[in-house]
């Protein structure tokens, strides 16, 4: 039997039809890469390796971040280096490079992703008053007059009151390197300030550092630092107050602390007698304000204030319960300082920051 010749219909070649698929081999991208960056950290620039392209299809190239969480941004061109800003802990992003041919299709992708870890969990202390290192003279700056005295002053950055109590004012009173310096007494050189900490703290826990040195004797009350709603000077209600060198008597061993109901009445009352003399002692207290409570804790021995937020060696017996031992957060955000007799107090509000 004769053999029959096939013909390609479309070409007129022998051997049958031609396969499909136009010939040529496609390009092919580099293999995908990944970055894992630590918290606190920057992503790396990219730069990516060659494209396989035999027969030479692509024309340009085009960058794109897809799945990006945060706000990070890319730059660069052709095959790199793409550098990236803007990134943040816990942010992720994948850079894709499109390689195009002339017609501006995309013939092959390459893909580099990248990962900024989360910072780790945890708290803080940050500061809502802090004057380390600042120094300033109340009687010769600011004030109503702006050479000093009585009235506003603004000291690294926070809003005081200065009120001399309805007597003539101290003899000095002064920041000197973080130290409020006081010299005065309490018949007829008094010195009241009051700090505002400038932001609604009643849903913020945060504790008073507070310490006393080189205390002058009373024949009352020597010193008194206040934790308040108010901005005017003295007790009122919703106010915890701390008596140094009193305990319904003059006595310089021991500190009062009272939570006050009005100007003269008091929802708690406790008592810390038997210290060292605090005319001679540095003295310490920390006052943890946490919602409808107060713990105070107090030590001797330095006036260096703590700065890891800790209680002290000591506490109260009980925690001042504010108000009328209802467990409802007020905004205290004025620290009373009052100054009767000659003092060096050292002073920061820090805040808990939990993350």
């Amino acid at each position: 039997m004769p053999v029959v010749p096939c013909f390609d219909p479309t070409t007129g070649a022998s051997g049958g039809p031609a396969g499909g698929g136009g010939g040529g081999t496609p390009p092919t991208p580099p293999a995908a890469t990944s970055e894992a960056v630590a918290a606190g950290g920057s992503p790396s620039a990219k730069t990516f390796g060659a494209f396989t392209d035999p027969d030479g299809v692509i024309s340009s190239y085009q960058a794109t971040l897809t799945n990006v969480v945060g706000a990070t941004t890319v730059s660069g061109s052709g095959l790199g280096p793409y550098t990236f800003s803007g990134s943040a802990d816990g942010d992720s992003f994948v850079l894709e490079l499109d390689a195009l041919d002339s017609s501006s299709n995309v013939v092959a992708t390459a893909v580099h992703a990248v990962d900024v870890a989360a910072a780790a969990g945890g708290t803080t202390l940050e500061p809502l008053a802090e004057f380390s290192g600042v120094s300033y003279d109340f009687l010769t700056t600011g004030g109503t007059s702006g050479t000093g005295g009585e009235g506003p002053h603004t000291v690294n950055g926070y809003s005081f009151t200065l009120s001399f109590n309805g007597t003539s004012g101290p003899d000095a009173l002064a920041f000197v390197s973080g130290v409020l310096q006081h010299t005065g007494n309490v018949s007829t050189k008094q010195a009241y300030l009051i700090l505002d900490l400038g932001t609604d703290v009643s849903d913020i826990p945060y504790v008073v550092n507070l310490s006393t040195n080189q205390l002058g004797a009373s024949s009352g009350q020597s010193f008194i630092y206040r934790i308040a709603e108010h901005s005017t000077p003295g007790a009122q209600d919703d106010t915890l107050g701390a008596l140094f060198g009193f305990d319904g008597v003059a006595d310089d061993t021991s500190i009062l602390w009272r939570e006050a109901a009005s100007s003269s009445s008091y929802y708690t009352v406790q008592q810390v007698t038997g210290l060292t003399d605090i005319t001679t002692t540095p003295t310490r207290t920390a006052s943890h304000v946490m919602g409808g409570a107060i713990l105070v804790s107090y030590d001797q021995g330095t006036a260096a204030l703590p700065t890891d937020g800790r209680v002290l060696g000591t506490a109260l017996t009980q925690h001042v319960a504010i108000g009328n031992r209802v467990a409802t957060p007020q905004n205290r955000r004025y620290l009373h300082v009052f100054c009767l007799e000659d003092v060096n107090v050292r002073f920061d509000v820090l805040k808990l920051v939990i993350s």
